[in-house]
């Protein structure tokens, strides 16, 4: 049975990104996105895709497109979210972004590792959708405070769906 996994860093109001691109560099949350997607499945919207540049070295990448002429080198190709529920009988699949994707990803999904971010980005225009606290507990969460290499502080935050 495939595993449905979402794993995104937000700010206060849940706002993902601004012009294509993460608002912040968070280093410590960096590596905490390679450790947990390191050797998986790792499902991306093609403008994250774009954002991205490449396939993420060391895991398989696969694309969410509606553009059936679209392809990359490194890449497998999705057209329909059925297609992906189909691809991922078997696997454990990590949604990174962005925002369309986690929308359609969120109803199938058991767990969330959410990187919660102590700021508001102004002229954000990229969202990570409202996921209702009733159907999810949590299960982790731990603090890092701002310092010399983290413009803000943040949480990891483990969420599994309530059965």
């Amino acid at each position: 049975m495939s595993q449905f996994a979402l794993i995104v860093a937000h700010d206060r109001r849940r706002a993902i990104g601004r012009d294509g691109r993460m608002p912040w560099h968070l280093p410590d949350d960096l590596r905490h996105f390679r450790a947990l997607t390191l050797g998986g499945v790792v499902l991306m919207g093609r403008r994250t895709f774009d954002s991205l540049g490449k396939p993420l070295a060391g895991r398989e990448n696969w694309v969410l497109t509606r553009d059936p002429a679209w392809s990359a080198p490194g890449v497998r190709v999705l057209h329909a979210w059925e297609d992906v529920r189909g691809a991922a009988a078997q696997a454990q699949l990590w949604v990174i972004g962005g925002g369309e994707v986690y929308r359609l990803a969120l109803a199938d999904a058991t767990r969330i590792e959410s990187t919660e971010i102590d700021t508001e980005v102004a002229g954000a225009d990229t969202w990570f959708p409202a996921i209702g606290t009733s159907a999810w507990v949590e299960l982790a969460r731990e603090a890092h405070a701002a310092d010399a290499r983290h413009a803000h502080a943040f949480e990891f935050v483990s969420r599994m769906r309530r059965a």
